[in-house]
């Protein structure tokens, strides 16, 4: 019984990792994956400078009127990421030295999950060469295991492990050349994204910072009004 088992044990291994399926199932899951993170990029990026823009545009407003308050309630009702930011920005907005800080480490965390899935995409753009070559080696292993087997050489033996090396082959580099169209794609898009969400930041941030210094402008002199009314009021008195 030993000896049956030992002698089937090739057969099923060579069944095991035979290189049609194990090339296919390998492609075909690097390919859907591939497919699952370029939608993914793409539902992030799917109007995301405009809705910054929209985002911008309306807090804008509140704050020409003075209004923080109406700015902070748009930036939390806003589906945008950018409110992230803003919202850093509304916190410290009693505090001209710390604003650009607050929002520029929003900024940057902005960035970042912008692009966290580039990785994965390049990552699969660099394997996926590797994993035709796995299918191609396989193929050319059974090649040479139905040479063995039919004790002959000749096409017509070789044929369909060839066959098969040159699909996973032709599959893998197909799944590569997606990728690094991909990737090249999202990277493109990502940092025109980065310049034109900076840009509408750095709006908001000037208009912030105005708002502010006309406020304090505004306390000053209601402070110097008061204090000169007060000092007049007993000289007016004793005359």
């Amino acid at each position: 019984m030993t000896p049956d088992l030992l002698g089937a044990a090739p057969s099923g291994a060579t069944e095991a990792f035979a290189v049609g399926p194990t090339a296919f199932w390998l492609i075909l899951g690097a390919s859907i994956f591939l497919l699952a993170l370029a939608f993914e990029q793409m539902y992030t990026f799917w109007r995301l400078v405009e809705h910054a823009r929209d985002l911008g545009t309306e807090t804008g407003k509140a704050i020409y009127r003075g209004d923080l308050a109406a700015a902070r309630t748009v930036c939390e009702r806003s589906r945008s990421p950018v409110a992230d930011i803003f919202i850093a920005a509304l916190n410290k907005a009693s505090q001209p030295e710390l604003l650009h800080r607050a929002a520029e480490r929003e900024r940057q965390r902005f960035g970042l999950w912008m692009k966290r899935r580039l990785w994965m995409i390049g990552t699969v753009g660099a394997l996926a060469p590797f994993v035709g070559l796995f299918g191609t080696v396989l193929g050319i292993i059974r090649s040479f295991a139905d040479i063995a087997a039919s004790g002959a050489g000749g096409f017509s033996v070789v044929a369909q492990g060839v066959s098969q090396a040159l699909q996973a082959t032709a599959g893998g580099i197909l799944v590569a050349v997606l990728a690094v169209l991909f990737y090249n794609y999202f990277q493109a898009r990502g940092n025109r994204a980065t310049v034109e969400v900076r840009l509408v930041v750095d709006e908001f941030l000037e208009q912030l910072q105005h708002d502010g210094r006309a406020r304090r402008a505004e306390a000053a002199a209601a402070g110097v009004g008061s204090g000169s009314a007060s000092d007049g009021g007993p000289a007016a008195a004793g005359a």
